[in-house]
Parts: C-alpha cells; sequence; structure tokens
C-alpha cells in the first residue's frame, strides 16, 4: 500500500521534488513526468500537479521553475524535459529555432498582469516614488521576461510621470535578478524598497509583507505564458497539458492570480 501512495501523481505537496538549476541534468525518465517552468509558475504548477490525477499509478513529477531564458537554452543544450512553460514567447523562440519543435506547438496556457509591489516598511505609495533618488528599486534581467515586461511597464508610464520616469527609475535599480521570484525575495526581505513582479507572484502573500501598488488601466503590461510538449515525452505529457488548458483548471489558475 505504502508503495501504491509513492507513485500517484499529484495529491500532496510532497507528490512534486523541486530541483534547483545546476541539478536539471540529472532528471531521469525514471522520475515521470519533468516540468520546465518560468519561476512564476513554480506554485500553480504544484496546483496543476495535485489536480491533474489520472487512474494509472505514476513516479511523482519532477518540477525545475527557473528564468524562462535559461530553461530554454538548457533544452536547446540537450537537457530532458516532457513539458516547457515560458513567461513570453521570445524564449520560446529559442526551442523554435534550434528545431526543437515548430512554432505551431506553442499554446498559450494563461496570463498574468505585471504589478509593483513595496516593502510594507518602505516610503514608496505612489508609483511616481519609483523615480525619487534614493528609492531602492529591483527589477529582473532584461534576459528574462520578466525584465522586459518591467520595462515595458516603465516606458508606458512615461505618458503619465514625464519622458526621464523610466531612466530615472533604473538609475535607482539596485539589482537585477535572474527570475521574477529573486525580485520579490529582495523586496521581501528589506533588500529592496520596490520592484516589479506579477500578481501571482503576489497571490497568496500577506498583506502585512508588500503592498501592491496597480498600474493604471491602459498603461500596465500582460505577460503571455505559453507552453509546449518537447520531444519524447511522457506519453500522458498532452493529456496534462489539455488539462491545464481546460475549463477544469481556470479555477486553480485564477486562485494563483493568473486568468486563464
Amino acid at each position: 500500500m505504502q508503495r501504491r501512495r509513492m507513485f500517484r501523481w499529484g495529491g500532496s505537496a510532497l507528490g512534486m521534488a523541486v530541483l534547483s538549476a545546476c541539478g536539471q541534468s540529472r532528471i531521469s525518465a525514471a522520475t515521470g513526468f519533468s516540468l520546465a517552468v518560468a519561476a512564476s509558475l513554480n506554485d500553480v504548477m504544484r496546483a496543476l500537479d495535485a489536480a491533474f490525477i489520472q487512474p494509472k499509478p505514476r513516479p511523482a513529477a519532477v518540477l525545475q521553475a527557473a528564468g524562462s531564458g535559461a530553461l530554454a537554452q538548457q533544452i536547446v543544450d540537450g537537457a530532458r524535459f516532457d513539458l516547457f512553460a515560458a513567461a513570453d514567447r521570445t524564449a520560446m523562440e529559442k526551442i523554435i529555432a534550434a528545431k526543437i519543435v515548430s512554432a505551431a506547438d506553442v499554446v498559450v496556457i494563461a496570463h498574468a498582469d505585471v504589478v509593483v509591489v513595496a516593502h510594507s516598511d518602505s516610503d514608496v505609495v505612489q508609483l511616481s516614488d519609483l523615480a525619487t533618488p534614493g528609492t531602492r528599486v529591483v527589477l529582473a534581467d532584461s534576459t528574462v521576461p520578466a525584465g522586459r515586461y518591467a520595462q515595458t511597464a516603465l516606458t508606458n508610464l512615461t505618458a503619465i510621470y514625464g519622458a526621464d520616469f523610466a531612466t530615472n527609475v533604473n538609475q535607482n535599480v539596485v539589482s537585477l535578478e535572474t527570475n521574477v521570484r529573486a525580485v520579490l525575495q529582495k523586496v521581501q526581505s528589506g533588500e529592496a524598497d520596490v520592484g516589479l513582479v506579477y500578481t501571482a507572484d503576489i497571490a497568496k502573500l500577506p498583506d502585512n509583507i508588500v503592498r501592491s501598488l496597480v498600474i493604471p488601466e491602459g498603461y500596465g503590461v500582460r505577460a503571455e505564458y505559453v507552453a509546449t510538449v518537447l520531444p519524447n515525452a511522457h506519453g500522458d505529457t498532452p493529456a496534462f497539458m489539455e488539462f491545464m488548458r481546460g475549463d477544469g483548471a481556470t479555477t486553480i489558475w485564477q486562485s494563483y492570480g493568473f486568468r486563464a
């Protein structure tokens, strides 16, 4: 009985192992599904995993969450995964260019809005404060989707706060992170006053940790999450993809701050 429970797909937080980026080379087909996902998808993928229960027992899935660009490069370099889910299409273009998948294989799975988050003890109370000298801003690096989305949002806000707004905010940047979760961590820890993340990153956070500043309608940025089943994937991977995009997963996506 105990052995059969170990081989169930989903069902508890222990049903999924999380590997660091440096450990991905040890992923084996023997572990069942291996999912390479954007860092901001980490929590919702755990929930989707738990909800996707099939009659046929299988080993637990292995989840690797990191920057979309870094994961794409690992796939190009030969890393084996069953499914790749990225926070934008730029990362997908790497594996399309390498002829690993075709553009027709890539589908949209969800969206999320970019939001400004400030540490609860910071002096940042409105968006204009991001450009105030001395404000410690942290962003994702432009090599990852969250960094590109952030720069687009800052550029959009110049229409409200002046032509120098984006430049002044970037002058306040104290660090550029490799993924969006690292940005949130810097704000949570107080190492930065403010950062740009996704609504999904703060959906489950208590209000006393960070405060969110919503970008006005018409000036914000909506992240587009896309996914593809990779060559030689586990036989049930297409079924998991279909489940993620189906009505049964809608409430899960929404509960984690995504638009299904």
